[in-house]
């Protein structure tokens, strides 16, 4: 990736202050105690937190396998902090609060997941990559021998076949969501490559010249548009600089109920 992205978020928690009626108290005093158990949660899974964002900076270094599994192990922690998170029972006035908390959480877990997926998935992408690249060139080779229709309709015969088993490789590869689309779109492009060029060298071996022309045409179009990882990488970062925007207004909104409640029982 051409930076590191990734941010997992610790919510400042504290407490209500103010006076009023023993019902507003004693409102007041239950929001309080549910802050205070959020706020044993966060300082204890903290470091897990602070783990994490190291990992998510230093992915680009040198020692990015050693990161990965720093927040593989951070991830758990991240989790077990959302697991006991849930087993807090909010008062009637933090429910909103402590919905919004949850999904925070939910989020920040979602992303370092998320970034986990994409350091495993792109060298996989690469290394299919660089096998389409032997059987392009590995096509040209046998092209270039080739002194009749019929010998040019075996090696584009041969080369479809070579790229519907890059295709097979390519659809077992797992991305993470926001790599899903462009995965997809690189799939069925490489398939259209397969179906251009069996066609073809059908069309050859009959000597449907109309045929012939107008295939050549999209093949070579095809042939010159196939997948380039660095699109994957741009469309990576730019997904999760988006997450990253969701994660700050939810910090927001949970600031805003956090103020509501100090307005309401303060």
């Amino acid at each position: 990736m051409r930076r590191a992205v990734g941010w997992l978020v610790l919510v400042g928690i504290l407490v209500l202050t103010g006076c009023g009626s023993s019902d507003t108290s004693k409102r007041r005093d239950a929001v309080n105690d549910y802050l205070g158990k959020v706020d044993t949660i966060q300082r204890r899974f903290e470091p897990s937190f602070r783990l994490a964002n190291q990992a998510y900076r230093d992915f680009n270094k040198p020692k990015a396998k050693r990161e990965l599994a720093r927040l593989r192990g951070a991830e758990v922690s991240i989790l077990a902090a959302r697991q006991a998170l849930q087993q807090v029972d909010p008062p009637p006035d933090a429910r909103k609060l402590h919905r919004d908390l949850l999904r925070l959480y939910d989020l920040n877990a979602s992303l370092g997941l998320e970034v986990i997926t994409l350091n495993q998935f792109l060298p996989g992408v690469r290394k299919v990559l660089l096998q389409l690249g032997n059987v392009n060139k590995s096509y040209r080779k046998n092209l270039s021998s080739t002194t009749t229709a019929g010998d040019q309709a075996i090696a584009l015969e041969g080369y479809s076949d070579a790229v519907a088993r890059v295709v097979r490789n390519f659809r077992r590869l797992a991305p993470p969501p926001a790599l899903r689309p462009w995965q997809r779109s690189q799939v069925q492009r490489l398939q259209d490559i397969v179906t251009t060029g069996r066609n073809l060298a059908s069309a050859l071996r009959v000597g449907d010249r109309t045929a012939v022309q107008a295939l050549i045409a999209r093949f070579r179009f095809l042939l010159a548009h196939q997948p380039n990882v660095s699109k994957a990488q741009h469309d990576a970062v730019k997904a999760y600089d988006d997450r990253l925007v969701g994660l700050s207004r939810l910090q927001g909104k949970i600031a805003r109920e956090h103020q509501r409640l100090q307005n309401l029982l303060g």
